[in-house]
């Protein structure tokens, strides 16, 4: 399709269903920002598929099809923002700290870092979700493609790796303080 026919059997298409489309989503969306930017994204589609939008009367059931997609997307991340929220709200509130114990954190937390940096990625990865997100092995194995006996395998190396890397700085660590450092600069962030 020429880019002139196409702008033009768009614009058209704009003009005559926007309002039809911008009502449907407030009828549906209580915020008039989010059915604006839902039209928009209705027409946002519309573009990219010109050439599958039917002619005529047939183009607003096509329109309103989109419509329910984006509607249907629209939900599922108001859906997931509101679960991000109630994990937000269910973390626990640390108290500030004071300043000579923010030098000392902030040092160690320094030498953390820079010994997880000099791990590969496979490495580092496990050891943030054991310790940082505190997943099960179970769950990791989902996210990155293997057994629980494989996590369990990966993160008993890393942490060898991690503190060897320790060593090489003059910082020495065993399991059980590299795993409190990590949640305590987990609970910083």
């Amino acid at each position: 399709m020429d880019s002139s026919v196409a702008e033009n059997r768009f614009r058209d298409l704009f003009d005559c269903h926007q309002r039809t489309l911008m009502a449907y989503f407030m009828r549906r969306i209580p915020s008039e920002t989010d059915a604006l930017d839902a039209t928009e994204d209705v027409f946002l589609v519309a573009w990219r598929r010109l050439d599958k939008v039917p002619e005529g009367d047939a183009a607003l059931p096509w329109l309103y099809g989109v419509a329910r997609n984006v509607l249907a997307n629209h939900r599922r991340g108001n859906a997931r923002l509101s679960r991000l929220r109630i994990r937000i709200a269910a973390e626990p509130v640390y108290p500030p700290r004071g300043p000579a114990s923010e030098a000392v954190l902030s040092i160690q937390e320094e030498h953390l870092i820079a010994a997880l940096m000099t791990l590969r990625e496979k490495d580092r990865e496990v050891l943030l979700l054991t310790y940082w997100e505190q997943l099960s092995h179970e769950d990791i194995g989902r996210i990155l493609g293997c057994s629980t006996e494989t996590v369990h395998v990966r993160r008993n190396r890393a942490v060898k790796r991690l503190g060897n890397a320790f060593r090489q700085t003059g910082q020495v660590r065993g399991e059980s303080r590299l795993r409190a450092e990590i949640e305590r600069s987990r609970n910083v962030e």
